[in-house]
């Protein structure tokens, strides 16, 4: 499936919300939830222009094409929708007004039904503000859906990394899904790395419960500093270094006697060029330092400088990592 532009996204959230608060009862959550959505300035003016497009539709309401596309759209509309709109029509100046009711109320459940997709690209990083106003930071090659619902905020995490830093609301457990793996917070900061069926869950702060499609219930309860890979055979929770773990939100890699084989391949997912280790000799020597995400010279020169490894470059712009010379 196609991932949508910001801006795509952002008009789609603005009819979601002008739909929303349209209804007869509006509860107090998404009142609230609203109010932190259109904090960003972006999100404002997309909500401008849903309203000015209500107010001008009011001028349509005797355009035969508008009718026609109106009609087209109550077509496809839920049975409520039609019966509004058939009443409506006894009242002519609500005539344009339950039009662009009719087609925002199928813009707005289409997309409360469908979920968002947010996507990077190798080597970018993306900050995201949720509806909800929890905040999530996507890393390289990454993509996740998310679907925010009156009792349950949802996101999968289809491939890659991505930290949250969730707005507490106890009524709504926001539940990240990746691969076989359940995480489940009400407030909270966690990292969540996806590792083929399973994932690598670190918690920063607050508490997440942490399970398997496989169990009925949560298997693991981390506490902060704390981390289980559910990927493993035997997964156990132990405690790591949180802001090292996480130093990827701040564009860093941070490596403490990491083996060479681990390092390349992190840093691998932050560039396209290939980097290849010939010798398994050294695979296993440990690598310590700090290095920005990207920078794939400063990471070879420091490998070469520090641990004396020789690096080819090959013909397609590839480096090969080999043993020391003698």
């Amino acid at each position: 499936m196609a991932v949508e532009n910001e801006g795509d996204i952002r008009r789609r959230e603005a009819a979601a919300w002008f739909a929303r608060l349209g209804q007869t009862r509006v509860s107090t959550s998404d009142v609230q939830d609203f109010f932190a959505w259109r904090k960003d300035p972006d999100n404002a003016h997309a909500y401008e222009r849903v309203e000015k497009m209500w107010n001008a539709s009011r001028a349509l309401v005797d355009d035969p094409d508008i009718a026609a596309l109106t009609a087209e759209a109550l077509g496809q509309a839920p049975s409520q929708v039609r019966a509004r709109h058939m009443v409506s029509r006894l009242w002519k100046p609500l005539a344009a007004g339950a039009a662009a009711l009719a087609a925002l109320a199928l813009i707005g459940t289409w997309t409360l039904n469908r979920p968002l997709s947010y996507a990077t690209a190798v080597g970018e990083q993306h900050t995201l503000r949720l509806a909800d106003g929890s905040k999530v930071i996507l890393d390289t090659n990454s993509r996740m859906d998310v679907r925010l619902r009156a009792h349950r905020r949802s996101v999968t995490l289809v491939s890659g990394q991505a930290f949250f830093d969730v707005e507490g609301d106890p009524r709504r457990p926001f539940v990240v899904t990746a691969g076989d793996t359940i995480v489940t917070a009400v407030g909270t900061q966690f990292d969540v790395r996806k590792l083929g069926q399973g994932a690598r869950v670190t918690l920063i702060e607050g508490r997440v419960d942490v399970g398997t499609s496989d169990t009925p219930k949560p298997a693991w309860s981390l506490a902060p500093g704390q981390q289980v890979v559910t990927a493993q055979r035997r997964p156990e929770v132990r405690q790591v270094d949180a802001s090292r773990e996480t130093s990827w939100t701040t564009g860093r890699l941070t490596f403490t006697g990491t083996p060479i084989r681990e390092a390349v391949a992190e840093v691998s997912r932050y560039s396209t060029r290939r980097i290849e280790l010939k010798d398994a000799g050294i695979a296993h020597i440990p690598v310590s330092g700090a290095f920005d995400t990207g920078d794939t010279e400063a990471f070879i020169a420091a490998l070469s400088d520090l641990y004396g490894v020789t690096a080819v470059r090959s013909a397609d712009g590839g480096i090969i990592l080999e043993a020391p010379q003698p």
